[in-house]
């Protein structure tokens, strides 16, 4: 058979999509002569990359090349070759070869941005995309990498506006929707990311990654029901990968399994020590520091992260670093550390305090004792069995444990921090933000309250809460909506709960909060406390006997008493099982190793210890007027 015919018949087959046929009679050529004819290289190379031998389809286009010239088409196929097969440096010479001689040529842009953005050069990479904009407004792929790339070194909400713009022109676009879930993941909208992840979780394209970010978001908010379905297959096909193995620990931790998720983590961090997000669960869940050969490891990880471009992963392991730091007792070089990972994340997410201050004045103000009785719901129409309860407190002061002791109860339901006021106001004003334009509540009616109630009430209904069940809500921002809640719902009652002013701010600072902002600074932290202690002052006014005040400091040292109290005053029977809930609490929150441990007065007054490396912590408290010697 004739050279011509054999290749006439490998283009039908590639024509017919029998990529396997084709390069049988590729093969038959080779007998025949070498090197092939050029139609013959490019048969190869596509049917190679179609039947994922990336090698053969290199050589195969290097082939066509060498035979043929070096058109464009088959130099900007050789480059994508090299960008799939990782050889990162190579396809980016190649893309850049091509830009030299095509400037306004946008897809040799796009691949040395796709090079750029796989080495994690994200700053390099948003300008390559960027330039791609420049010569293709409308390439959507251009425009959702140049979000990623904000994603990785900016602030999550910047990415999430680009992407929100990209997905509801494209709502078909996988990628788009995928990161925007992530955006929103990473600005604290889990439950918000959760659907995006759900469906694209069968796609062939992001379907793992979906999957991936799904498991997290689920961990995150405590919601363990699929976690085991979805994570076990995942493990099943990849049982090294360090990703679903970090994941793996971490449900484990959930779980109880302490020591397992430990040894999980040391695992995969002695394959692969820089794989950065399995430092801090290790670190968090251990009571000792690690030993030398580890923390060696451990500051290595970290000057590998320095470098890279993803703040978060530097800031990642300064957390990581100052844990260590303080698990050996040296507390000057845990604040060091403290200080570089909150620097870090306060890049990623500037805040003005006093703006946000000044909002939240303004939306308490908004409801004064008389404004709550004008425009509150009527307690009707299937509201009247719903009285939740509604903790009021400061991130770190032991909302975790007093919520998770009263969800115990046979008749009490918690709801951890679920997202269900931001949901049913954006339903309402259409913002995500109940504090951002405090202008809607101060006009907000009678009847818009009604709407608030009543999709309120359906994001409860979803969360799966018995409506025969007391709701048990901690949201650490609830001190800041009150008002709004009270109004709400005239069945509803809060408990303040306090702590230590100093050894919030502790908390605060050595926790890698990513969702709240304000922790990142020590003038953002003080501001906080001021702020929530002028929030009470309001409330104590306005809501009267619905209103009860505690103390972690008072829950601590006398734990049965206090919780007997308050369930009294709840107007519910005492039950043991409040007692136990340290065993069997399912917490996947920054609160976790904690409540696991049960009821422990070590935590306070713990700030005391750190002497003048705290004094900047006092002197901004002192400054905004709280007393940091007083708890209540």
């Amino acid at each position: 058979m004739s050279i011509d015919t054999i290749t006439k018949k490998a283009l039908h087959a590639m024509q017919v999509g029998n990529y396997r046929k084709a390069m049988k009679w590729v093969v038959e050529a080779q007998k025949i002569t070498t090197p092939l004819p050029v139609a013959l290289y490019e048969v190869s190379a596509q049917a190679s990359l179609a039947l994922g031998d990336l090698s053969t389809a290199t050589n195969s286009i290097k082939g066509a090349i060498n035979a043929g010239g070096a058109t464009l088409q088959r130099v900007m196929f050789y480059g994508d070759l090299l960008l799939r097969s990782g050889q990162l440096q190579v396809a980016a010479d190649v893309f850049q070869q091509v830009i030299r001689e095509q400037d306004a040529y946008p897809l040799a842009w796009k691949g040395l941005a796709h090079c750029l953005f796989q080495a994690g050069d994200w700053g390099r990479a948003q300008a390559a995309y960027a330039a791609v904009l420049e010569r293709d407004p409308n390439d959507i792929e251009a425009k959702t990498f140049i979000a990623n790339c904000i994603l990785k070194t900016d602030a999550a909400s910047k990415a999430g506006v680009l992407l929100e713009e990209v997905v509801r022109d494209n709502p078909d676009y996988p990628q788009a929707g995928v990161w925007y879930g992530e955006a929103l993941r990473r600005s604290g909208r889990v439950e918000d990311a959760i659907p995006l992840f759900q469906q694209w979780s069968s796609n062939k394209e992001v379907g793992e990654l979906a999957k991936r970010l799904l498991l997290a978001s689920w961990i995150s908010i405590e919601d363990y029901s699929e976690v085991e379905s979805v994570l076990e297959p995942l493990l099943e096909r990849y049982p090294h990968d360090p990703e679903l193995l970090t994941l793996y620990a971490r449900w484990l931790a959930v779980e109880g399994r302490r020591e397992e998720a430990i040894g999980t983590l040391k695992s995969v961090l002695e394959n692969e020590p820089n794989y950065f997000t399995a430092w801090s669960p290790l670190l968090d869940a251990i009571k000792e520091p690690l030993d030398a050969a580890f923390e060696k490891r451990l500051f290595s990880a970290c000057e590998t992260a320095e470098k890279t471009a993803d703040k978060r992963d530097a800031a990642g392991m300064y957390f990581a670093v100052a844990r260590q730091h303080q698990l050996a007792g040296d507390l000057h070089k845990e604040m060091l550390a403290l200080d570089k990972g909150n620097a870090a994340m306060a890049e990623l997410a500037p805040m003005d305090f006093s703006r946000h201050a000044a909002n939240v004045k303004r939306v308490r103000e908004a409801y004064p004792a008389e404004k709550i009785e004008e425009v509150s719901v009527s307690n009707s129409d299937g509201c009247s069995d719903f009285s939740p309860v509604f903790i009021l407190s400061l991130p770190r002061s032991g909302s975790t444990l007093l919520e998770q002791a009263l969800s115990r109860h046979p008749m009490v339901a918690g709801a951890g921090e679920a997202n269900f006021a931001s949901d049913a106001w954006r339903q309402l004003t259409g913002s995500w933000s109940l504090t951002d334009y405090p202008e809607n509540h101060e006009s907000i009616s009678a009847e818009q309250l009604k709407q608030f109630r009543d999709a309120y009430l359906q994001a409860v209904s979803r969360f799966g809460i018995a409506p025969n069940k007391v709701m048990i809500h901690k949201g650490i921002n609830n001190h800041k909506i009150a008002g709004l809640l009270a109004a709400a719902f005239p069945g509803a009652r809060f408990i303040e709960l306090n702590r230590a002013p100093l050894d919030v701010a502790y908390g605060c600072y050595k926790q890698n909060f990513e969702f709240q902002h304000f922790s990142f600074t020590v003038d953002g932290i003080a501001s906080e406390i001021s702020l929530y202690r002028e929030d009470m002052d309001w409330w104590h006014q306005v809501l009267s006997d619905r209103l009860n005040a505690t103390t972690y400091e008072r829950l601590v040292e006398g734990f049965e008493e206090e919780l007997r109290r308050l369930l009294a005053w709840l107007g519910l029977p005492w039950d043991d099982a409040c007692l136990d809930f340290g065993r069997v609490s399912r917490v996947g929150t920054a609160s976790m190793n904690q409540v696991r441990e049960g009821v422990f007065t070590t935590a306070v007054g713990k700030y005391a210890k750190y002497g003048e490396l705290f004094s900047p912590f006092v002197k901004a408290l002192e400054q905004r007027g709280v007393n940091v010697r007083s708890v209540s």
